[in-house]
């Protein structure tokens, strides 16, 4: 058996109550064993770790990642880079969500699950993956990279962002059951235009209720679920109305519209720190009609999170950067907290993420039985959330399973 303990912290558990002060975990062989009080040390205990002064908290989930998105402008990123290229950057974007505290992550488009081998094996450094594999879009719709003008065939990208373009029930059928045999863990589909798209904006809606239906049964006939990009209200309800178990963005969402989403029992997973980055960085190396786009939904994206809060929607939460701007990926926290406070922004980003990606009973939460997925941050993040946006400084020790990733205590 190896031990180590972790005395003096305060723990933010990731269930939403109280901070709580002079405690102490055991970890047994990658596991938490114990929450004690500071001043019970097991006479078990080789490895001791004092934490005094600052917060010891469930490591972070990213619900909504893209390792794929290398470069900041997507349109055309599989043009411009081999695949060979793409697949080294997609695996320095895995480290580096790790660097930030990132325990577990759900790529939601682009990744294959030879990435979640890799980290399952212990290959590459990284978060834990789910995976949907190709993202399911209508001809023309978010995911489509041809522009208006060109009259060339679509075809999917090797890595990077993929897209499987399928119209009518009989392709997305297919499309659904090919991404489930290549390993998918859940299903992605594009329900609405995006800030990135060549052509529809956010205001749009894509695919028809029965289309989604099908995907969703294709999903549910073996336990598995459905996630769909959503900025509109029609996007929004119809996802709602076919049963998908999560929807992204859903920046657009009116107080009626979010309570049609509580009542079907639905998640959300807001993105906000996107946009904000976006509008921060990149106003004059975006083309103006994309960069236009990131500024009209990022607003409206804290009232729709309001509208999910009032009516007791489960709210995630996610990344969603693309390029150089995953360096600030950790800071989503922080972003979130704007509309929903910092210790339920935390708990967006631990224990309901956890739901999300369906790895409760072993994540997401500081509780006896689960793995060591740990941060020990600078500080009281309840009293300064932004701590979360330097996480070069500000997360002192991170442990996946027990295992150190990082530790400058």
């Amino acid at each position: 058996m190896e031990y180590l303990l972790l005395k003096n912290a305060t723990l933010i558990d990731g269930n939403g109550g109280d901070p709580v002060e002079n405690v102490s975990v055991l970890v047994e062989d990658g596991k938490i064993k114990e929450i004690l009080e500071s001043s019970r040390i097991p006479s078990c205990v080789k490895e001791t770790y004092d934490c005094k002064g600052n917060t010891l908290m469930p490591g972070l989930i990213d619900a909504h990642m893209h390792l794929g998105l290398v470069e900041v402008e997507v349109i055309n990123l599989a043009r411009r880079n081999a695949p060979g290229l793409i697949a080294a950057k997609m695996f320095k974007n895995l480290k580096e969500a790790l660097d930030q505290g990132y325990t577990y992550a759900r790529d939601t488009g682009g990744a294959d699950s030879g990435f979640r081998e890799a980290v399952a094996k212990g290959i590459v450094t990284g978060p834990r993956l789910k995976i949907c594999g190709s993202v399911i879009a209508q001809t023309g719709g978010h995911g489509d990279d041809r522009v208006s003008s060109e009259t060339r065939p679509y075809a999917e990208p090797f890595l990077g962002f993929r897209a499987t373009l399928a119209d009518g029930i009989p392709e997305v059928l297919k499309a659904s059951r090919e991404n489930i045999r290549l390993g998918a863990d859940f299903l992605k589909v594009m329900c609405g235009g995006g800030c990135a798209s060549p052509t529809q904006g956010p205001e749009s809606s894509q695919y028809t209720l029965a289309e989604l239906q099908a995907i969703v049964e294709v999903a549910e006939s073996i336990g598995l679920y459905v996630a769909s990009h959503c900025y509109s209200n029609k996007s929004i309800c119809l996802s709602a109305n076919a049963g998908i178990r999560t929807i992204e963005h859903a920046n657009l969402m009116t107080r009626e519209t979010a309570a049609l989403v509580a009542s079907k029992g639905a998640y959300i997973v807001p993105t906000q720190i996107t946009y904000e980055i976006v509008i921060e960085k990149n106003k004059d190396s975006l083309p103006k009609f994309i960069y236009d786009k990131f500024v009209s939904v990022c607003e409206r994206g804290y009232e729709a999170i309001k509208h999910a809060m009032d009516l007791n929607i489960p709210i995630g939460g996610g990344s969603d950067l693309t390029g150089d701007n995953t360096i600030y990926a950790s800071g989503a926290v922080s972003y979130q907290a704007k509309a929903q406070g910092p210790m339920e922004a935390i708990v967006s980003f631990t224990k309901i993420n956890s739901q999300i990606l369906g790895v409760e009973n072993e994540a997401g939460t500081i509780e006896p039985g689960k793995l060591a997925d740990i941060l020990v941050v600078k500080g009281n993040p309840i009293e300064n959330i932004d701590l979360f946006k330097n996480h070069h400084e500000n997360i002192l020790m991170i442990l996946q399973g027990g295992v150190f990733h990082k530790n400058i205590i």
